[in-house]
């Protein structure tokens, strides 16, 4: 009869002939903050990230089976395709038309020395050769900033409004935005207003497209005369169609 150690050594022994030979290893991402992320039809793509520092990791998690949450499937895309810099704080959505993902980049290190590598706004992610590249676009670009929210309609425009911007990201002083940068990723294009009833200066909220091409924006922080959370009551809604700003307030019904 075998004996256990035996059997154990046995075990211990072909993991190692294993990871040696076919690197056969799980990844787990470490734990992060002011990473980007995009549902790409199963997949959960995410992009860059603050754990010990800005990271240029690319990983996604197939979410169309089940798994335990304690160890979930991740699969690191790093080693072949991971970002040119170490990206936080940044922004992504897909234009599904063109299985690509736009990100805008927010902070943007040097891989190696970690000191402000900015080189566009925009950086692009193809999902059918899963390249990256930094698009050529048209009109007066954006000012950097960070912590903005953006989405993406179905004629190709990313909206992104607000953000701040602090001397991570080359200002002497924290500025923060309200207006509305409008990326078309089909004619490849920049346009920026501040229409009238735009809400207060802000940075960190959540942006939801509805159907009908309406964004909801709900709380964040705003600057008005000073720093504050945003009054989680309240909700902004921009109309893609009109350019127009509404507001609404919640109320608590017993």
């Amino acid at each position: 009869m075998i004996s256990k150690k035996y059997k154990t050594f046995n075990l211990c022994y072909i993991f190692i002939l294993n990871y040696l030979f076919f690197k056969v290893e799980s990844f787990t991402p470490i734990g992060r903050l002011a990473h980007s992320s995009v549902l790409v039809g199963n997949k959960l793509y995410f992009f860059g990230g603050f754990g010990t520092s800005c990271s240029n990791e690319v990983f996604y998690l197939d979410v169309s089976k089940s798994f335990d949450l304690a160890v979930p499937p991740w699969v690191d895309l790093t080693p072949s395709v991971g970002m040119s810099f170490r990206s936080c704080w940044g922004t992504a959505s897909l234009n599904d038309m063109e299985q690509t993902i736009y990100l805008f980049v927010g902070l943007m290190l040097d891989i190696n020395t970690f000191e402000d590598a900015f080189i566009s706004n925009v950086h692009s992610f193809n999902l059918n050769s899963l390249t990256w590249t930094v698009p050529n676009i048209k009109g007066t670009p954006p000012k950097r900033r960070r912590q903005a929210n953006n989405v993406i309609d179905d004629t190709g425009k990313m909206y992104i409004f607000g953000g701040a911007i602090d001397k991570n990201l080359g200002s002497p002083t924290t500025t923060y935005f309200n207006d509305m940068v409008i990326l078309d990723t089909v004619e490849s294009s920049w346009s920026i207003i501040t229409p009238a009833n735009s809400p207060t200066r802000r940075h960190s909220y959540t942006a939801t497209l509805l159907s009908n091409g309406v964004i909801v924006y709900i709380g964040g922080y705003e600057f008005n005369q000073i720093n504050r959370e945003v009054d989680i009551k309240q909700i902004n809604l921009y109309d893609t169609k009109s350019q127009t700003w509404s507001m609404k307030v919640c109320i608590k019904i017993f």
